[in-house]
């Protein structure tokens, strides 16, 4: 065994948000990557009518288990579910649960969280800063703990020239937030007060997921420097790039969302200030290897300072990100996106997929309301001529908040610093190279952005891939693209026409 597979053996793992997108696939890693690894505690709730049995009892159906289910079925056996949510007191364990893993845990990842830009400031503390508080209560009492990792994001900051691996100062103290979401409850706020008193409330950070992980990291930094933690950021996360195979995702929000209605034509513009800047994005399988050789880099790190001093109140910080040595740069992005347009376009599409990028954030403003508001009010107004329901609107307004929350992420211009990822890649022996594979260096972006796509074509919009499916979808494509070229002929037709009748027409008959 390698030495990462090595440190792991025997150990008994506990996860939250391991029913995620980022915890399946680091489950699926550990199953098959880590075959000495002891038990692997899953925290699980019950949602949308289901209990955690019957949740569990679909969580390894997906395809992205299909490798363990070949190569080691009897791996499952390792996973074990536990009734609890990460928002409640003690994180809502029985007390048989929580003594059992008192007893028995080693190591703790702490991956739960709201992604969600726009959650309401409550929601968005309960799950990602009240979690934390709880996680770290829950630490101190096994008896047995060796490594616990506390899940970022890269994107902490957006006010400086380069994110360091460190903790930044708290905006608000748990107590703090907390008051403030009592003072909003009783002053019994409309929806729309609540989003202008948040929005004032966040200052310069942008939404309330970006806020709320500030905290949780001071959190960690104030209330758990004592114990062995480490903090793991990384970025956007893209589906998986090798493991266990090319192009897995399940998840339908934020960049997957996105790219989803430019596919179907939906998106028509978009704000891109520079189309040199970075897209700070890495797949989600080097994630999950990375966030595993981290617990084995801090384990070693800590053995080492506690044989030289008696001080082992760190907290290190390991930014995952995808730096300047293989940048992915927007217009890499868009060209990609462009060039395959034709053979893998969605089923679903509804007009040629042909977005506009713009520069300017006011000719934004005014193309958006032109080539999205525009267009869905008219298709709305001849669903209704048609007898059928309007719908077209309420994509707009889910278009548009998507395209706002996006522009956080388009104009701001990142840097990251990663020398610990850096360094802890250089420690990995050849056999952890090959078998815990994250090095950025090593991506094509060319081909992870079209497996990727294929891949969301795949399990979400669940499109078939055979040759007849391609045949249908590329004469769809020409027939959108008929009609695309024939509505902007029309277009700049009336408008050559109301030019000459503006300026010639009113000379000639002056």
């Amino acid at each position: 065994m390698s030495e990462i597979q090595t440190f792991f053996e025997g150990h008994n793992l506990f996860i939250t948000g391991g029913t995620g997108f980022i915890g399946k696939i680091l489950v699926e890693k550990v199953l098959r990557g880590l075959p000495k690894v002891g038990k692997v505690y899953l925290l699980m709730r019950g949602k949308k009518g289901k209990d955690i049995q019957d949740r569990f009892d679909e969580y390894f159906n997906s395809d992205l288990f299909n490798s363990v289910r070949e190569t080691d079925p009897s791996a499952f056996k390792k996973v074990i579910p536990v009734n609890g949510d990460v928002t409640k007191p003690c994180l809502g364990l029985s007390d048989p649960d929580r003594k059992k893993l008192i007893n028995e845990v080693t190591l703790v990842i702490h991956s739960a969280a709201t992604t969600k830009f726009d959650e309401p400031l409550d929601v968005a503390v309960s799950i990602n800063v009240d979690a934390v508080v709880e996680i770290i209560k829950f630490c101190r009492e096994l008896k047995k703990l060796k490594v616990a990792v506390h899940v970022s994001t890269a994107f902490i900051r957006m006010n400086l020239k380069c994110i360091e691996e460190k903790v930044y100062p708290i905006p608000m103290s748990h107590e703090e937030v907390k008051n403030t979401i009592d003072i909003i409850k009783r002053r019994n706020l409309s929806e729309k007060d609540e989003e202008e008193f948040t929005k004032i409330l966040l200052g310069e950070y942008p939404n309330t997921y970006v806020f709320t992980k500030s905290i949780a990291e001071g959190i960690v930094k104030e209330k758990a420097s004592d114990l062995p933690f480490l903090i793991f950021r990384f970025p956007i996360a893209l589906g998986t790039y090798k493991e266990p195979f090319t192009g897995w995702v399940d998840i339908v929000q934020g960049i997957n969302q996105g790219v989803i209605w430019l596919g179907m034509g939906l998106v028509r513009i978009l704000l891109v200030p520079n189309r040199k800047d970075h897209l700070y994005i890495v797949p989600a399988d080097f994630v999950c290897n990375a966030l595993i050789a981290s617990i084995w880099d801090f384990d070693k790190n800590l053995k080492r300072i506690s044989a030289t001093t008696t001080d082992t109140n760190c907290l290190p910080v390991y930014n995952y990100v995808n730096g300047d040595k293989n940048p992915l740069t927007k217009d890499i992005f868009e060209s990609v996106a462009r060039g395959r347009g034709r053979r893998f376009m969605p089923s679903t599409a509804v007009y040629f997929p042909d977005a506009t990028v713009v520069k300017s954030k006011r000719t934004f403003d005014i193309l958006n309301i032109f080539f999205h508001l525009l267009p869905a009010l008219i298709g709305d107004f001849i669903l209704k001529i048609l007898g059928k329901k309007p719908k077209l609107y309420k994509f707009y307004q889910k278009g548009f908040k998507l395209l706002k929350a996006g522009e956080f992420f388009m104009e701001t211009k990142w840097s990251f610093e990663n020398k610990n990822i850096e360094t802890l890649w250089e420690k990995l022996s050849e056999d952890d190279k090959r078998l815990f594979q994250f090095d950025m260096r090593d991506v094509d972006w060319h081909n992870a952005l079209i497996e990727v796509w294929k891949g969301v074509l795949k399990y979400i919009v669940k499109d078939e891939t055979n040759p007849q499916k391609e045949r249908e979808t590329l004469r769809r494509y020409y027939k959108l693209l008929v009609i695309h070229r024939t509505l902007q002929t029309i277009f700049f037709t009336f408008i050559i026409w109301f030019i000459w009748k503006v300026f010639c027409g009113r000379s000639f008959f002056s």
